[in-house]
Order: C-alpha cells, then structure tokens, then sequence
C-alpha cells in the first residue's frame, strides 16, 4: 500500500462516522507503518472525541460540521479534530479523582483524561469559531 502523509476526512456529526472512520484510520496507520497499538490508541481518542462533540458540542448548531486530519511526520504522528460548536477547552478540564473508589466517583472525565494521558502534546485553540483540538504522538525511528 501506498504511503500517505495526511488524511482529511470531513464527517457530518453522527455517532455512526466513527465507524467508517476507523476503518480510514487504521488504513492510512497501515499504509504509514504505524504500530497497531498507535491506530488502536488513535481510533479511542477519536472515538471520545467525536461520542463527546456530537452529544454536547453541536447542539443547536445550525450547520456542524467535524474535521479530522491526521498527518505523518518524520518523528510525530499529528491528529488534529475541529468543529464549529460551542468553545470547549478539554486541557482546561481538571484530571478526574483517580483515588477514589470507582462508586464514589462523579461520571465523566476519563476518557479525556486517557486521550491527555496518551499524548505526547496537547494543544487546544478556538480560532475563526472552530474548536480545534491537535494530539502529537511521538514516533519511534521503527515507526517510520
């Protein structure tokens, strides 16, 4: 298979996109060589993020729209999510009580606090009245 650098995909706001996407993700982790474990982790994060916009984000957005890009560098392995809902700054959440028994816990909270976990960098920014969410993973000289 063909190397790709990038993947764009434009998705209309259902939960039922995640499926094909990770069907495109882990195609272009193929093409690109990427460790299974690096797609599986990929296709979690966009999984949340998407189950996430899609619930809370979006509503009374006249037109959503989601965007997905992914992009193979020499060292990093770059994903990138934005939308046009409401502002929402996932690294300003705090980390979820870890500590607690689990049925003392409040739900919620740990799926973005494994995709931060997993990350290498986060980076998170409301421009032109979009959300756009970037991920960096660091790639091992083998993933290349």
């Amino acid at each position: 298979m063909a190397m790709m650098d990038e993947l764009h995909v434009s998705l209309s706001p259902r939960l039922s996109a995640v499926r094909s996407l990770a069907q495109m993700v882990e195609e272009f982790g193929d093409a690109n060589k990427l460790p299974d474990q690096q797609i599986y982790m990929i296709n979690l994060a966009l999984d949340e993020l998407i189950t996430n916009t899609v619930s809370y984000g979006l509503r009374g957005v006249t037109r959503p729209r989601i965007e997905i890009t992914l992009q193979v560098g020499e060292t990093s392995l770059a994903l990138t999510m934005e939308d046009n809902g409401q502002p929402f700054d996932p690294t300003a959440n705090p980390d979820p009580d870890l500590s607690s028994a689990v049925d003392e816990r409040p739900v919620g909270g740990l799926g973005l606090h494994l995709i931060k976990t997993f990350a290498d960098r986060v980076n998170y920014e409301y421009v032109n009245g979009k959300n756009r969410l970037t991920l960096e993973h660091d790639l091992t000289p083998e993933a290349r």
